[in-house]
């Protein structure tokens, strides 16, 4: 990096005379190693062999194995079976006739879609990466439903949440938009009316949401660190140049699964590297990862001491929990059996497709359909983004305007609804010094046969 090393010499005022630059030199150390190498007894590949066996069954005194999370594949099977039965009641979408409603999760690293039937039935879905434009992947997506929507299929509501629910909700006329942690609750009603905790764990954010006596009653965010995430997981199986899915499979069948603790990303790459070097197998760090995504969830996000204040009735949900393996570390780490639902990367979506539904049953108006663009008015949305200061105040924000050819403005940046161009009536509100210095300064005593005073030594 030629900057970098830029950088690095002016700092510390060095000369030409005083710089080696090397050619190659991010194979120095492996240079050094083979020169090192020179004067050394060459083995056959069978006494390497034999050294590498040994190196994989020796212990180190930093990394204990844990226990793996299924004893055989029998262990393996039954737990399948258990979490096969918690499934969304279905329905056809093909020749469906009637008002259905639509829900969208414009997550962090994922879009989501989902319609449903005037029963609840889900008809179709929709899951896939944003590509960092989750706008144009939610219009992608519309597109590709309204291609498979019946002509008497009636999109009576649409919903939208997430990260980015005001920006499609102003751009695409959607009919409402509500906070993730409300979309999430709704839809894990369906599957387990009693929850007593939802656990949320996305491509790059955690979410912990109590119940207490059927409301919601506290709520935990992850702050800066996505080591505990299912993008920290997918990053390193595909530096292994392996699917997920392989990864999945690597750690169910491992047996001695690394301690890595619950650290961040670049302590946790530094843990893995170790356990690299002592002869931990693909397995066994996979599994290893699997834990600790839960432990950071539980330590570091949720910060619950007592697993037992979890409540028996706990329902997971989120991409991450596709994965067999960090479900199943999961329910070892809090010692109980959990309702994983088979949308679980869905729950956002199919929370504001039911949500929808509800707000239409609410209104009067029965004729009422969904103000949602259809296909050729996404054909013909176009955007106009501009970048400004907002002077309303000293904090001087930053705003990202999106002007949209439907006549919609979307604000974003601001800290305030000055930004945002929310105009309030000004209200004239007293000066509490003055009030204060008046009432010290400017009182004026009573005369003194005015103001008696009891006496509590006559008393």
């Amino acid at each position: 990096m030629s900057e970098l090393r830029t950088r690095f010499i002016e700092t510390l005022h060095l000369k030409d005379d005083e710089i080696i630059v090397p050619e190659e030199a991010h194979l120095l150390v492996a240079k050094g190693a083979a020169l090192d190498s020179i004067n050394s007894s060459s083995i056959t590949p069978d006494e390497l062999h034999h050294k590498i066996e040994n190196l994989k069954n020796s212990q180190d005194n930093t990394t204990h194995p844990l226990d793996p999370l299924f004893k055989d594949k029998e262990d393996y099977e039954i737990f399948k079976e258990r979490h096969n039965k918690a499934t969304v009641a279905k329905n056809t979408l093909e020749g469906y006739e009637g008002d259905c409603y639509l829900g969208i999760d414009a997550g962090s690293t994922t879009t989501k879609l989902v319609l449903i039937d005037k029963d609840g039935n889900l008809l179709y879905s929709l899951y896939g990466g944003n590509e960092g434009n989750p706008l144009k992947s939610v219009m992608n997506m519309l597109k590709e439903l309204y291609k498979a929507l019946p002509e008497k299929a009636i999109l009576r509501y649409s919903g939208v949440t997430g990260y980015g629910e005001k920006l499609i909700q102003t751009a695409l006329n959607v009919d409402l938009n509500e906070i993730e942690t409300i979309a999430h609750y709704t839809a894990a009603k369906t599957f387990e009316p009693d929850v007593t905790a939802i656990v949320d764990i996305g491509g790059q954010d955690m979410k912990y949401i109590r119940m207490k006596d059927g409301s919601i009653d506290n709520i935990m965010l992850n702050e800066a660190c996505s080591s505990g995430c299912g993008s920290f997981i997918e990053t390193f199986a595909k530096s292994l140049n392996l699917e997920i899915s392989e990864f999945v499979k690597e750690a169910i069948q491992a047996k001695r699964p690394v301690d890595l603790g619950s650290r961040c990303t670049v302590f946790m790459n530094s843990k893995i590297k170790q356990a690299q070097k002592e002869g931990y197998s693909v397995g066994d760090i996979s599994s290893g990862l699997s834990y600790s995504v839960i432990k950071n969830a539980i330590q570091k996000v949720m910060k619950v001491r007592d697993v037992e204040t979890l409540g028996k009735h706990i329902v997971v949900q989120g991409g991450t929990f596709y994965n067999d393996a960090v479900l199943r570390a999961f329910e070892l780490i809090v010692g109980k059996n959990v309702v994983r639902p088979d949308i679980s990367g869905l729950m956002g979506a199919f929370g504001m497709a039911l949500l929808s539904k509800e707000q239409y049953e609410a209104n009067l108006d029965m004729n009422y359909k969904s103000t949602i663009l259809k296909t050729d008015e996404l054909d013909k949305l176009e955007i106009k983004v501009t970048h400004t200061r907002c002077n309303n105040c000293e904090n001087h924000c930053k705003l990202t305007i999106n002007k949209f050819s439907n006549g919609q403005i979307h604000v974003s940046g601001n800290r305030c609804e000055k930004g945002a161009g929310i105009v309030t009536k000004s209200k004239e509100l007293p000066n509490l010094i003055q009030y204060k210095q008046q009432r010290l300064f400017d009182y004026q005593p009573l005369e003194e046969s005015k103001a008696p005073r009891r006496s509590y030594w006559n008393s």
